[in-house]
């Protein structure tokens, strides 16, 4: 499938690089800076990307599993003027070449708001990239996975109704551990499953085809 790029606004990017499937499958969710590419505030330079140790070899094994990989993102830095959507889309595009294609990205969701983003808004923790995408490429979210370093991330999912939530010490993580540690405990979700993880690295790989349909 050719990628599709839909700008649904002016700070809103929805990249489309496979078909949705015949029918309704789980995804794998990740954040970018600080989980498939290493944390560079702001990063615009394409020649600074960096993959995340681990990166690679999971979104290989989500796409031999049948799991769609979908990036969701949040890149305030074009509100606040410190980059472009074409510094944006330079990145992204340095970052597919290096996963290649035995590494595939279904999809690529990324806003541009700042923290004085609109209550309706695709900014993390708002869930609605997640169920564009669940739209857009018949996902169940209710099977799902995301994996991010921020407490936004992991409120996005849980939303969602994500079914695991993984928390990784790598990019953010480690100054919001404590954070998400108090979120955990204060959250009304009781069935809420959340890992917390040094890097990709320690992820259980065996998650991915073995979360139950009667989780749905």
């Amino acid at each position: 499938m050719a990628s599709v790029t839909v700008p649904t606004t002016s700070l809103e990017r929805r990249l489309l690089l496979a078909k949705p499937s015949s029918a309704v499958t789980p995804a794998l969710f990740l954040d970018r800076d600080g989980v498939i590419i290493e944390d560079r505030d702001y990063i615009s330079d394409p020649a600074a990307v960096q993959l995340c140790p681990g990166a690679w070899t999971l979104i290989h094994h989500a796409s031999q599993a049948g799991w769609p990989v979908v990036v969701i993102t949040n890149q305030s830095g074009i509100a606040r003027g410190l980059l472009s959507w074409q510094d944006y889309e330079k990145v992204t595009g340095r970052m597919l070449e290096m996963l290649g294609p035995k590494a595939p990205i279904a999809a690529i969701y990324a806003n541009g708001y700042g923290p004085e983003a609109p209550q309706l808004s695709w900014r993390k923790p708002s869930p609605a990239m997640l169920f564009d995408a669940a739209e857009a490429l018949h996902l169940d979210l209710s099977r799902s996975v995301l994996i991010g370093d921020r407490l936004s991330d992991l409120r996005a999912g849980a939303a969602a109704g994500v079914a695991v939530l993984c928390h990784l010490l790598s990019g953010h993580g480690e100054r919001e551990r404590h954070e998400v540690h108090r979120w955990r405990e204060a959250s009304s979700a009781t069935d809420l499953e959340l890992l917390l993880l040094p890097s990709l690295n320690s992820f259980p790989r065996q998650l991915l085809g073995c979360i139950p349909a009667e989780r749905a």
